[in-house]
């Protein structure tokens, strides 16, 4: 089956299989005048209502195989670019590397370490002790799963509407092995940096010995 690319955003997305697109545009995850390509159609980027793409949710023919292995026309030098599902960036003019978007969420549960030892030095300001057997470390608990799973939540949003896991396998449910086995899935599934990752260890370094310290307290 051919290979499609798509463009969201003005980002070039892809390559991604004809039947996954195809469902992309059934369920409105991609507008109709979306512009697609193939090889089949030639030098030029069409809008999906313009193709066979959005004719119905059932499998698709696939078309005859090209004898020549083609590349989609460039989108302008300045947009984002993504080759297979690793994100890259064009870089701008004063030379600056961008981090792609999906990494937002990724920064925030990367620092979820050091939020909880901010939340923990407020408690102990307070005159409470965030390490005992008390309500309030019950509730410290609680809320630091619900806000961690939140994160993780809307990293696996950001991660599929990008394009980078087009077929939807599970990332989530690896929140409940700790950041770090969520992080080492987000890279085997959509091919992102483990950046987050190494930023999580440092802070749950940073966060060990903070908790000591206020502990003594």
């Amino acid at each position: 089956m051919a290979d499609w690319y798509y463009e969201e955003s003005g980002a070039q997305r892809g390559p991604v299989s004809e039947g996954d697109l195809n469902t992309m545009l059934v369920n409105h995850l991609l507008p109709p005048n979306a512009l697609v390509w193939t090889a089949n159609l030639g030098p030029n980027w069409k809008p999906a209502s313009q193709t066979h793409l959005e004719a119905a949710p059932q499998p698709v023919r696939p078309p005859p195989s090209p004898t020549v292995s083609a590349a989609p026309p460039p989108l302008p030098a300045t947009a984002p670019i993504v080759v297979g599902r690793q994100a890259r960036l064009a870089v701008p003019a004063g030379g600056a590397v961008l981090s792609p978007p999906t990494e937002k969420w990724a920064m925030w549960l990367a620092f979820t370490p050091l939020i909880f030892l901010s939340v923990d030095i407020v408690f102990v300001s307070a005159g409470f002790d965030p390490y005992g057997n008390n309500p309030q470390t019950h509730g410290i608990m609680i809320w630091s799963g619900i806000g961690t799973f939140w994160l993780a939540y809307r990293d696996v949003k950001a991660i599929n509407n990008a394009g980078l896991n087009p077929q939807r396998r599970w990332l989530l449910p690896f929140i409940l092995l700790m950041p770090i086995g969520y992080f080492v899935r987000r890279r085997y599934v959509a091919a992102t940096p483990l950046t987050p990752l190494w930023i999580w260890l440092v802070s749950a370094v940073v966060y060990e010995m903070g908790a000591g310290a206020l502990s003594t307290q």
